[in-house]
């Protein structure tokens, strides 16, 4: 690939330059003082107006052109978070909003959707998709990033689902511990009161079951049922059983309340 010094035959001085306020990141600059306005005549950036901060529209005439002027602009001012941290961001530091604008409008030729915001009297250009922000390193050719990228993302995406799910699994035990608790507070309540009798004998034997096993699920349920008794029950069948034991129980306490009033 060509440079300056290949195209112009010009001199240029590499300088590293510490910050002194927050991240206090290298700013790398190369300082050019031989054919300026000529070099900026070329990029598009000097008119009889001056110095102009970004390009005209027709001048990035075709999608490599359009390609390496988004890359260069991302390598001069970009930045992007570690997909590991909370949300996708990436961003630009534009020159002015005309610049920011004009950035966008590049970025949406290849349907890749990005905002303007203001901070610290600064426009910034922004995404906050990940797949767009996939697209946008795919745009700029950065290929090692964006295999880097693409497998933080699939990591951290995989532990969000598994996070999901344990929720869900959580959510689903303390779900079964409320029923399971209910029952046996009905069963209770039936014996105390001596109100076997007003059961038929395969309800009191799922009723007693879950005494025994105040932890377990339905489904866990019908298979001890099953391994003692060989009659095949299915969760609903076990569910069925109970309503009746917990109907009982509210018919005797609705009964309890009428003789108290």
């Amino acid at each position: 690939a060509l440079d300056l010094r290949d195209l112009y035959d010009v001199r240029s001085q590499f300088s590293v330059v510490k910050q002194q306020k927050l991240h206090k990141r290298n700013i790398y600059r190369i300082t050019i003082t031989e054919k300026v306005k000529e070099i900026l005549n070329d990029l598009d950036l000097w008119t009889d107006r001056g110095l102009q901060d970004h390009p005209r529209m027709m001048f990035l005439a075709t999608d490599e052109m359009i390609r390496g002027y988004v890359a260069g602009t991302f390598l001069a001012t970009g930045s992007i978070n570690r997909p590991t941290s909370t949300n996708y961001h990436m961003e630009v530091t534009a020159n002015s909003e005309g610049h920011a604008d004009f950035l966008i409008k590049l970025l949406a030729k290849f349907r890749i959707p990005a905002k303007r915001t203001e901070r610290r009297n600064k426009t910034i250009v922004y995404i906050k998709s990940g797949e767009d922000i996939a697209n946008f390193l795919i745009l700029i050719g950065a290929n090692d990033a964006l295999m880097e990228f693409e497998n933080e993302r699939i990591n951290r995406d995989y532990f969000n689902n598994f996070q999901r799910l344990e929720n869900i699994n959580i959510a689903n035990e303390q779900k079964t511990l409320a029923v399971a608790q209910k029952q046996i507070e009905a069963t209770q309540y039936i014996l105390d009161r001596k109100l076997e009798n007003q059961l038929r004998k395969e309800d009191l034997e799922v009723a007693l079951l879950r005494l025994e096993f105040q932890d377990a699920s339905l489904n866990e349920l019908a298979e001890e049922y099953y391994n003692r008794t060989g009659v095949l029950l299915s969760k609903s069948g076990i569910r069925h059983r109970f309503n009746k034991i917990l109907a009982l129980k509210e018919k005797y306490e609705e009964r309890e309340r009428e003789l108290e009033e």
